[in-house]
């Protein structure tokens, strides 16, 4: 897996879980990876099963049947440092907004869980000061 530095960001004024799935969905549509409608589909995942996977973390993705609407595989990648509320108490500081076609979409999440179980790896992201620090965080830890 590749990230694009373009996208992925630190950012301190979104305000809510909606405001993130939608900055996500748009950075995903300017790089031409989904089709608008996508984010329409990563709204209903939210509402229907949500996507915070572990402490501080939510993986926004769209439905099963929306992944039509992906073009090409691609992650945007937010920091919140001060974090949201994301479901009853729960913050999220990293949100990683996925689109990935059938095998790729399986193949994203597995990659992600995977560096995400790892306390060590996780904090590491957690802390990274900059967009830069974490694009290249992720670049050298997921394959």
């Amino acid at each position: 897996m590749r990230f694009d530095r373009n996208l992925v960001f630190i950012k301190s004024d979104l305000r809510s879980r909606d405001e993130i799935v939608e900055f996500l969905g748009r950075q995903l549509v300017a790089a031409g990876a989904v089709q608008p409608d996508y984010i329409t589909a990563m709204h209903k995942r939210e509402q229907d099963t949500g996507t915070y996977i572990t402490e501080g973390v939510a993986i926004p993705h769209g439905t099963e049947e929306s992944r039509s609407l992906v073009n090409k595989t691609a992650i945007a990648i937010v920091k919140i440092p001060g974090g949201i509320e994301w479901i009853d108490g729960k913050k999220v500081y990293l949100a990683f907004g996925i689109a990935g076609n059938n095998d790729e979409h399986v193949a994203l999440l597995g990659g992600l869980a995977g560096l995400l179980m790892d306390a060590g790896q996780k904090e590491q992201l957690m802390a990274a000061g900059s967009e830069e620090e974490l694009f290249t965080y992720l670049e050298e830890n997921i394959t």
